[in-house]
C-alpha cells in the first residue's frame, strides 16, 4: 500500500440488529478520517443487519473494492461478523481487515488468535487511531505509534491499552449520514464517558466524561430532527450527569418544537433517576406531550445489591423523583431492572420488581445480567462468582443467590411482562388486577407467562397471534379470578379497542348483541367520523354498565400509544334516556 498514488479505498461496515436502527460508529470513524488522516482516501459507509444473508452484505462490501475494511463489533453482531470474516477474506484477499468496538476492545489478543482474517484490532475509541492506522499503512507513520492498536508482531502480539480521547471528537453528522438515515432511528452523542463505575458496565473502567460544545449539540439536534427520522436516541451514557447542561438541551428541544423540530419527532434519553431535580421535572412537565422519552436504569431496587456492583443510589429519593416524572404524563418513561446481580435472590428480585412496577412506568424491562468483555464482573470472577453462557451475549445462568431454575422462572414472567404490559395493550386490565384486585405484579406475570407458554406449546408455535394471546390471557384470568370475570372481559375489550386498530373482536371478548346495528347507526349520526379512520364498537355489561364504547383510530396519544376511547349509556345513545 505504501507505493499507491491513488486515494486509499476504505469501507466502514456497521451491522445493525434491525433495519430500523442506524449505525453511528462508522460515521464517527469517517469524521475522524476527515479530521486526522494525512493520507488521501475515499471512505464509504456500508450498513447491514444480522437478519439478512451474509452473502448480501458481502456483495455490498465487495462492490466497493476496499483496500482497508473497518468493522464495528458489538455483542449483537459479533457472531454475524465471525460468519462473515472468511467470506470477506475469500472475496477480498488483499484487503486489510480491522476490527473495533466494545466487543473486541478488551480481548484483542483472543480476537487476533481466533480470527486469522483480521490484521488489526483497535482497542477503545477509534477516531484518531483508525486515521493513524491508515496513515501507517500508507507509509506515513509507524504502527507502534498508533494509539490503541493491537496486531501480530515478529516477537508476538502487540497489545495496546484502550485509547480514550481527551475531548469530544469530530461530529459524525455529515451530509451523507443524514441522507443515509432514510427515516430510521437516528443516534446522537452529545457527551461521551460516564461519571459512574458500575461493575457490570464498560463505563466502569473509568471513562472520563466529555461534552460536545452546546452550539454543536443544538445544531446536530436540528439536523437529525429535520432528517425524516421520527425517533432520535441520544447515546449519552447518563444524559443528566450534568444537570444544568441537560436542562439547557431539553429546553432547546422544547423551544424548537414545531419550528426547527417537526411535531412528529421524539427524543429518547438514558438518565439517572436520582439525578432528576425539581427544575428538570418542571421543564419536562411543561414540554409538549411525547417530545421526550426517558429510559432509567434502576438495575435493582435494593441499595445493598447496588453497592455490591459499585453503584450508589438514594433509592427513596429516586422513587420520589421517578414517580413525579411519570405522574406528570408528558413523557414516556421506561424503567430497567437487571436479574442476576450479586446477592439478589429470586424473592429479593420479585419484591424489587413489585416496587418498580408500583411506580407505574409505561414500560418495565426485566433484563438479564450479561458478563461483557472488559467489565469488572467478568474480569473479577472471585469477587463476582457466577456461571454464564460463553456465547454472546454472555447471559448469566446462575449465581450463588439464584439457580438456573430461578432464572427460568424469571424468563417466564418476562415473556408476559413484555407481551402484556410493555406492549401497552392491556393497561386497564393490569391496573385493575394490581391496584384493585390485590394481585402482586410479579406473581401475576408469572402466572400469565406460564399460561402463554402452555398455549404456545399446545399450538406448537413459537408465538401466539394477538387474538390467541387475548383469548389465552382472558381464560387464565377468568379461571383465577372468577368473581371478576365479567369485569375483566369489559376491561380487556376496552384495552383491545384503544390499543389496536381492529373491527373484529377475538372469541373471548365477543358478545352477540341485537342492538349493535341500531347503536352503530345512532353513533354515526350523532358523532360522524371526520376522516377515513375506521371505527370500532363494543358493549360493556359488567355490573350495571350496559354501555357502548367506541374508538376512532386517529389522534393516537404520543405518550401511551393509545387511541381515545369514548363511552355512552346504550339507552342514551338510542335516544331513550
Amino acid at each position: 500500500m505504501n507505493s499507491m498514488q491513488q486515494p486509499v479505498r476504505i469501507v466502514l461496515l456497521g451491522i445493525n440488529s434491525q433495519y430500523v436502527h442506524s449505525a453511528l460508529a462508522p460515521w464517527c470513524l469517517k469524521a475522524g478520517l476527515k479530521a486526522y488522516a494525512k493520507t488521501a482516501h475515499q471512505a464509504q459507509v456500508v450498513e447491514g443487519t444480522v437478519n439478512e444473508p451474509p452473502a448480501r452484505v458481502l456483495q455490498r462490501v465487495a462492490e466497493a473494492a476496499p483496500q482497508v475494511l473497518g468493522i464495528c463489533c458489538y455483542i449483537w453482531n459479533i457472531s454475524y461478523v465471525e460468519t462473515l470474516l472468511p467470506q470477506l477474506r475469500a472475496a477480498l484477499p488483499h484487503c486489510v481487515i480491522v476490527l473495533g468496538g466494545p466487543e473486541v476492545s478488551h480481548r484483542a489478543g483472543d480476537v487476533l488468535a481466533r480470527y486469522a482474517q483480521v490484521e488489526y484490532v483497535i482497542s477503545g475509541e477509534g477516531e484518531l487511531p483508525f486515521a493513524r492506522l491508515v496513515d501507517a499503512l500508507a507509509g506515513q507513520g509507524a504502527l507502534k505509534d498508533v494509539p490503541g492498536l493491537c496486531y501480530r508482531a515478529d516477537d508476538g502480539l502487540h497489545i495496546s491499552t484502550p485509547h480514550q480521547h481527551e475531548t469530544m471528537q469530530p461530529s459524525p453528522c455529515l451530509e451523507e449520514y443524514i441522507a443515509a438515515l432514510d427515516g430510521r432511528i437516528a443516534y446522537l452523542e452529545t457527551s461521551r464517558g460516564c461519571p459512574y463505575a458500575c461493575a457490570f458496565c464498560l463505563s466502569g473502567r473509568g471513562e472520563t466524561l466529555r461534552h460536545a460544545p452546546m452550539e454543536r449539540a443544538q445544531q446536530e439536534i436540528l439536523q437529525l430532527a429535520q432528517s425524516g427520522a421520527q425517533t432520535i436516541k441520544l447515546v449519552d451514557r447518563t444524559f443528566n450527569a450534568d444537570r444544568s447542561r441537560a436542562r439547557a438541551l431539553l429546553a432547546f428541544m422544547a423551544e424548537e418544537y414545531g419550528r426547527g423540530i417537526p411535531k412528529d419527532v421524539c427524543f429518547h434519553f438514558e438518565i439517572a433517576g436520582d439525578l432528576l431535580d425539581e427544575a428538570t421535572l418542571a421543564l419536562v412537565n411543561a414540554a409538549p406531550r411525547g417530545l421526550f422519552q426517558f429510559e432509567i436504569g434502576l438495575q435493582s431496587m435494593h441499595e445493598s445489591t447496588l453497592r455490591r456492583v459499585r453503584r450508589h443510589t438514594d433509592m427513596e429519593h429516586l422513587k420520589k423523583q421517578v414517580r413525579t416524572l411519570i405522574a406528570g404524563g408528558r413523557a414516556h418513561v421506561h424503567l430497567d431492572l437487571i436479574a442476576g446481580l450479586p446477592g439478589e435472590t429470586l424473592a429479593d428480585f420479585a419484591r424489587g420488581f413489585d416496587a418498580a412496577y408500583a411506580l407505574r412506568p409505561h414500560a418495565l424491562q426485566l433484563g438479564f445480567l450479561k458478563l461483557i468483555h472488559g467489565s469488572a464482573m467478568r474480569e473479577q470472577p472471585e469477587q463476582y462468582p457466577c456461571t454464564f453462557d460463553p456465547a454472546p451475549p454472555y447471559q448469566v445462568q446462575s449465581t450463588p443467590a439464584m439457580c438456573q431454575e430461578d432464572f427460568a422462572v424469571l424468563m417466564t414472567a418476562e415473556r408476559a411482562l413484555d407481551k402484556l404490559h410493555n406492549s401497552g395493550r392491556f393497561v386497564r386490565t393490569l391496573r385493575f388486577l394490581t391496584d384493585d384486585a390485590g394481585c402482586a405484579p410479579f406473581e401475576l406475570f408469572l402466572m400469565l407467562g406460564q399460561s402463554i407458554s402452555d398455549a404456545e406449546e399446545q399450538a406448537r408455535k413459537g408465538s401466539l397471534s394477538l387474538d390467541e394471546l387475548t383469548n389465552t390471557v382472558y381464560d387464565a384470568l377468568a379461571a383465577a379470578y372468577p368473581q371478576h370475570a365479567a369485569l375483566l372481559r369489559d376491561l380487556m375489550l376496552q384495552d383491545r379497542l384503544s390499543s389496536t386498530v381492529t373491527t373484529v373482536l377475538p372469541r373471548s371478548l365477543k358478545r352477540r348483541d341485537t342492538r349493535f346495528h341500531p347503536v352503530k347507526r345512532a353513533l354515526n349520526e350523532r358523532f360522524p367520523r371526520t376522516g377515513d379512520a375506521p371505527r370500532a364498537i363494543g358493549f360493556l355489561y359488567a355490573g350495571d354498565a350496559d354501555s357502548v364504547v367506541w374508538c376512532d383510530y386517529e389522534n393516537k396519544d404520543p405518550v401511551t400509544g393509545l387511541y381515545p376511547l369514548h363511552e355512552m349509556r346504550v339507552q342514551e345513545c338510542l335516544g331513550r334516556g
